[in-house]
C-alpha cells in the first residue's frame, strides 16, 4: 500500500513498466492511464459497472408485503460481469437487523434459493418479504434479528416449508 502511495505521489521514480502492468490489470483500467503523454478519459477505466434494479422494500421487522416491480436502478460494480443478471437492490424497512442493517438502508442480494447456515438472507414467508440471519437444525428454520428487542421466528415441520430464500445479503449500503 505504502510503494503504491509513493507511486502515485511522484515521491518513487519511474514505475516499472512490469509493476504497471500488474497494477493495470489489478485495476481494470489500461495501461495507457500510466503514460504521461496520454491521459485515458473517466469513463474508459471504468469496467464491471451495471445498473442493477432496485425494489420498494423489504422488511427489518415483523414484514411487510413483497412488491416484484423496480422502482429504479442503481449503478453498481460487480466482479463478475456474467453474475450481473442476478442481483438486485432492496430498501430496507425497520430496525430488527440494527445496527449492521438499519431502516433506510439498500442491500445488495445475490438471488438464489438457499443460502449457508448463519448467513442473512432476503426470505419469504408466504407473501411477507423480510431481512434475517438464517439458521437450519433438523425440521426446522430460525430467523434471527440483530436488534435482541425482536424475538426469534421459528419454523418447524410444515411451518418451515413456508420459507423461501429470495437471496443472500452480499452488501448494505448506508444514507448519511
Amino acid at each position: 500500500k505504502s510503494t503504491l502511495q509513493r507511486y502515485e505521489t511522484g515521491k518513487t521514480g519511474k514505475l516499472p513498466l512490469d509493476k504497471a502492468e500488474v497494477i493495470a490489470k489489478a485495476l481494470r483500467i489500461p495501461m495507457e492511464a500510466f503514460s504521461e503523454k496520454k491521459q485515458v478519459a473517466a469513463d474508459e477505466r471504468i469496467t464491471n459497472v451495471f445498473s442493477v434494479p432496485v425494489f420498494a422494500s423489504a422488511s427489518a421487522g415483523f414484514g411487510c408485503y413483497a412488491d416484484s416491480s423496480a422502482v429504479g436502478s442503481k449503478p453498481t460494480f460487480l466482479i463478475n460481469a456474467a453474475e450481473a443478471g442476478e442481483y438486485l437492490w432492496i430498501n430496507v424497512k425497520g430496525d430488527s437487523m440494527s445496527p449492521k442493517i438499519e431502516n433506510g438502508d439498500m442491500i445488495l442480494v445475490r438471488r438464489q434459493d438457499s443460502v449457508e447456515n448463519g448467513n442473512v438472507a432476503v426470505v419469504m414467508i408466504d407473501d411477507e418479504a423480510v431481512v434475517k440471519k438464517v439458521k437450519y437444525g433438523k425440521g426446522w428454520v430460525e430467523l434471527h434479528s440483530f436488534n435482541p428487542y425482536y424475538p426469534v421466528r421459528r419454523f418447524e415441520k410444515q411451518d418451515a416449508q413456508k420459507i423461501k430464500v429470495v437471496g443472500l445479503v452480499k452488501e448494505v449500503c448506508k444514507k448519511l
